[in-house]
């Protein structure tokens, strides 16, 4: 009768079902990476619960990923109260509930300005264009001036005049220096007085230093996206605009 203390029959044999490194099956198949894989009825392996909650969570915070690379992040929420200013028919407007369930393209100038302000200006009527075009509508344009003791609703309406602007769906916009002021100073806007001089006739002339900046600002009120004026990107403008529709 062969012994029981035989080598080769005392080895421990694996458990059914259970994947063991040094199993003769194993050889020249990939290694196990710390997941425990068990039998199905039918006789294929099929990961184990341990396996299967680290699949969840993974796949879990891809798709939240993914679906956060669509949202646009809010830097500062305008809708906790209103300002009155004048548009360029001298209505009064009050700012921002005016715009209450509308997207907002706001930019900022003065009309004295040389440079930056008539390409910022410039730049929204293309923008407006390239919407109609691709039939994206009822997107507000706002400008407000820093400058209201010279940009008068008058002013303003000529300025825009002059480039062949559409009101139908742009305001300009002036006011206080005091409401101005707390408007710009919540979408972080920045200007200071420049250079200045006078005229033969006593006339006051000076240019204002400015920041280069134009906003997004979503059906609530809120800002949710900021771009140079005056070298728009407007791909990615137009993008951020469908991310709020």
């Amino acid at each position: 009768m062969p012994s029981l203390n035989n080598s080769s029959q005392s080895k421990r044999r694996p458990k059914a079902g259970h994947w063991r490194p040094n199993d003769e099956k194993s050889k020249g198949k990939s290694k196990r990476i710390g997941f425990a894989f068990r039998t199905s009825f039918s006789g294929l392996p099929f990961p184990s619960r341990k396996y299967c909650l680290f699949a969840a969570t993974l796949l879990s915070t891809i798709l939240l990923t993914l679906a956060g690379c669509n949202r646009l992040p809010v830097t500062e929420n305008l809708s906790g109260k209103d300002y009155t200013f004048l548009n360029q028919d001298s209505t009064e407007v009050s700012f921002p509930s005016a715009y209450k369930g509308k997207i907002v393209v706001m930019s900022f100038i003065y009309t004295h300005c040389p440079d930056v302000c008539p390409l910022t200006t410039n730049n929204m009527q293309h923008l407006q264009d390239t919407l109609a075009a691709k039939g994206i509508r009822g997107v507000k344009f706002v400008t407000m001036t820093f400058d209201p003791n010279r940009d008068t609703p008058s002013v303003l309406k000529e300025y825009a005049e002059i480039r062949g602007i559409k009101f139908g769906g742009w305001d300009f916009l002036t006011g206080t220096k005091a409401n101005t002021d707390s408007v710009l100073y919540q979408v972080d806007f920045r200007y200071f007085p420049g250079d200045s001089s006078y005229t033969k006739d006593a006339g006051l002339v000076y240019y204002i230093t400015h920041t280069d900046k134009a906003i997004l600002i979503d059906q609530q009120g809120r800002v949710r996206s900021t771009f140079s004026g005056s070298k728009l990107d407007f791909s990615k403008v137009v993008k951020d605009i469908k991310s709020l529709e």
